[in-house]
């Protein structure tokens, strides 16, 4: 006779413990290099052409988002020393709200993945097209994206070393040209040039929220280093200094090069600029050297980007099959690399990217962007909405002030960006995290049956 089963009480089994360790792990400097990396990536690169159109409601725009990113990345500080298990967010809120709330976390990060892969791709394809002096039209958009999306899935199936020497050297580098332009910028600044803000017919009250979600996608990442914490040495000490630091640092950063460049570039140039740092940078230093310079750090800093977020977003997807969320087959290892997963990521970035190449780089930039960023936030609030229920019950009667105050305000925020992606990228992204639930019931009963065929 078959035991009885209740639905209701079956967990997702885990997967067999896979026997491949990580060949190695990420010390702190790396660490900060792989945080900061997965942070600047290309989205700063082209942002102050996405919001150009904003004029000086950049700022404002730009504070807001970094006091909210800088709540979310103390939230996520606080978690990492919560649990020793790896995944990130979705370790985070299974922990809290249990299986169903962990598989809707992994499974929006695992699509925030390849989406923002694909963003990034698209980003640096503009800048490889104008270090080449190529054109930008749909088939060479594909084709330096493809490119730009491989050469980060063979670096990481190299080794982790490989994958921590990539990131530190390309976040030196990138972080070296941003610092250049935004300092010459500062000084030759044209007050002039920003101009005023042009989108949404002039009004500031639907302006804002649309200016913080574009400019939000060059902030997402900061808890990339927690997903991977079973790649870095002493995870509860490296890991949350890294993602303060680095979100501390990118956002003062992202605000004086975002300035530079709207200060040196009259805004309806900015506006239609595939490349605007390299086109900035052509105009402070006075010749085309310079820009090809900048286009070609920017295509280096995509590349060190889809680095560390090839490993990052690989090992929540062969954490969340060690725990029994996805597919057992995407925790297997070789020589401690999760191989499958690299590959399906990168293919599905290809096959979005393809499906909305139409348009120019920018429309392409800015479409991708707002869709990663709606879905992004989805995990964002199960993650600091976990953080806020451990800071209450933890404090029993009186809960520590602090790390409430950080909860609320970052799950506020993370809800105000949800919805500030546009109509476009919530419905886009809406179907996409449903899509998440019949995988889910597939998933339980699939455990249920396991369950109930065990003596």
């Amino acid at each position: 006779m078959r035991p009885e089963v209740s639905v209701t009480s079956v967990r997702p089994g885990p997967a067999p413990a896979p026997s491949d360790e990580p060949d190695a792990r990420l010390r702190l400097p790396a660490t900060v290099a792989l945080v900061v990396g997965g942070i600047v990536g290309t989205g700063i690169f082209t942002a102050p052409a996405a919001v150009a159109r904003y004029g000086w409601l950049t700022i404002p725009a730009f504070v807001i988002v970094g006091l909210g990113s800088l709540a979310v990345a103390l939230s996520f500080a606080q978690l990492v020393r919560r649990t020793r298990r790896s995944g990130g967010p979705y370790v985070y809120a299974d922990e809290a709200f249990g299986p169903f709330a962990g598989f809707l976390a992994a499974w929006t990060y695992w699509i925030q993945g390849w989406t923002g892969h694909a963003t990034i791709a698209v980003a640096g394809a503009g800048y490889l097209a104008s270090l080449l002096g190529a054109g930008t039209g749909r088939g060479t958009t594909l084709l330096l994206a493809a490119i730009i999306l491989g050469l980060p899935v063979l670096n990481n199936l190299v080794s982790t070393r490989s994958v921590g020497a990539v990131a530190v050297v390309t976040t030196v580098l990138k972080i070296t040209a941003l610092t250049v332009v935004a300092i010459v910028g500062l000084v030759l600044f044209h007050p002039g040039n920003v101009g005023p803000v042009n989108a949404h017919g002039g009004n500031v009250g639907s302006a804002l929220p649309a200016a913080c979600a574009l400019l939000l996608f060059s902030f997402l990442g900061m808890e990339g280093a927690a997903v991977a914490t079973n790649r870095v040495e002493d995870p509860a000490r490296n890991v949350p200094r890294a993602i303060v630091l680095g979100v501390v640092g990118v956002g003062v950063l992202y605000l004086a090069g975002t300035l530079a460049v709207q200060g040196t570039l009259p805004q309806d140039t900015l506006a239609n600029s595939s490349a605007p740092f390299a086109d900035a940078a052509r105009e402070l230093f006075g010749g085309a050297w310079a820009g090809k310079v900048i286009a070609a750090v920017a295509v280096l800093s995509a590349l060190g980007s889809l680095n560390g977020w090839n490993m990052v977003n690989a090992e929540m997807v062969a954490g969340a099959s060690r725990d029994g969320f996805f597919p057992p087959v995407f925790a297997r290892r070789t020589r401690g690399l999760p191989v499958l997963a690299l590959l399906v990521n990168s293919g599905l970035a290809f096959a979005l990217i393809l499906l909305n190449a139409a348009g120019n780089v920018l429309s392409l930039f800015t479409t991708l962007a707002l869709l990663s960023t709606f879905v992004y936030v989805f995990g964002y609030v199960l993650s600091v909405a976990a953080q806020l229920l451990h800071a209450l019950l933890e404090g029993g009667e009186r809960p520590a002030a602090g790390p409430v105050a950080t909860g609320v305000v970052a799950l506020a925020f993370s809800i105000w960006m949800a919805g500030a992606a546009g109509p476009s990228a919530v419905r886009a992204g809406t179907v996409m995290v449903l899509i998440g639930i019949p995988a889910y019931v597939l998933t339980r009963w699939r455990a249920a049956a396991r369950a109930a065929s065990t003596p």
